[in-house]
C-alpha cells in the first residue's frame, strides 16, 4: 500500500510541475492538500512518509479523531467540507485551515471557539460560482462582506477563498467559472492583500485549475484510490 500510495503522490507532483511549467508558475506556489476523508490511519502515516504535510478532511468528527489518534505537529489539517455550527467547537479544536466560510453566523462561532481554545485558525471563504443549489458557499456579491467579518474577527486570519467549478460543465464554461473565481480573488486582494490563497481543483480538474491560477489543490482518490 505504501508503495502505491508513494508512486502516486509521485504522479500527482509530476502532473503539479507540469501544469506550472505551462503556466510559468513557481511550483513551490501550489499547496497539494491529500483528501484523507474516510482513509485509514495507516493511509494518511504513508503519505506523510513521503512528506505530505496537509490533510484534508469533509467531516468535523472523523477529523477530530484522526487529528487525535495521529497526535502530529507535523500535520496541518484542512477542513474542506461544509460546516455545521454545532460542529464547530471540533473544527477549532482540530483544523489549522477552514476552506468553507460561507456565512456570518459561522464565522463568529468559529472565532469564539478558536478563542476559548487561544488559537487562530486560516480561514477561506467558499464561494458558489457555479450557483448550483446541491454546493454550497456565499453568492460572489458577498464575498467582501463576508471578508470584512473575516478580517474583523481576532482568531481567524483572512488567507483567501475557496470554490467548485462545475466539473459536469463543458469546458468553455469551466473556464468562465475558473476566470471569475481568479478576478474575484484579485477583487479581494486588493482591499486584502494577504487573502491571496485560491483553494481550487480536486482529482477531476486541478491541472486545469493550477494554470488558471489555483494555489491550493484538494487531491483524494488520485493518491489514495477510491473510497470504499
Amino acid at each position: 500500500m505504501q508503495t502505491d500510495i508513494k508512486k502516486n503522490i509521485n504522479n500527482v507532483l509530476n502532473s503539479i510541475n507540469s501544469s506550472c511549467q505551462q503556466a510559468n508558475i513557481n511550483a513551490n506556489k501550489v499547496s497539494l492538500i491529500a483528501v484523507s476523508k474516510r482513509k485509514s490511519i495507516e493511509n494518511i502515516q504513508n503519505a506523510m512518509d513521503i512528506g505530505i504535510k496537509n490533510f484534508g478532511e469533509n467531516y468535523a468528527q472523523e477529523l477530530n479523531e484522526k487529528n487525535k489518534l495521529l497526535n502530529s505537529d507535523i500535520i496541518s489539517w484542512h477542513f474542506i467540507g461544509p460546516l455545521q455550527s454545532n460542529k464547530v467547537k471540533l473544527i477549532a479544536d482540530s483544523a489549522s485551515w477552514i476552506h468553507t466560510l460561507d456565512r456570518e453566523k459561522i464565522i463568529v462561532k468559529l472565532n469564539e471557539a478558536c478563542n476559548t481554545f487561544n488559537k487562530t485558525i486560516n480561514g477561506l471563504i467558499q464561494i458558489n460560482i457555479s450557483k448550483e443549489k446541491t454546493k454550497n458557499g456565499c453568492n460572489p456579491d458577498q464575498m467582501l462582506y463576508l471578508a470584512d467579518l473575516v478580517e474583523s474577527a481576532s482568531n481567524i486570519n483572512l488567507r483567501g477563498i475557496m470554490a467548485l467549478p462545475d466539473i459536469n460543465a463543458n469546458a468553455s464554461d469551466r473556464e468562465t467559472e475558473m476566470r471569475e473565481i481568479i478576478d474575484l480573488s484579485k477583487k479581494l486582494q486588493k482591499k486584502y492583500p494577504h487573502a491571496s490563497e485560491i483553494s481550487m481543483g480536486t482529482t477531476n480538474d486541478f491541472e486545469e485549475a493550477i494554470v488558471y491560477g489555483s494555489t491550493m489543490v484538494r487531491i483524494g482518490e488520485l493518491i489514495f484510490g477510491k473510497r470504499t
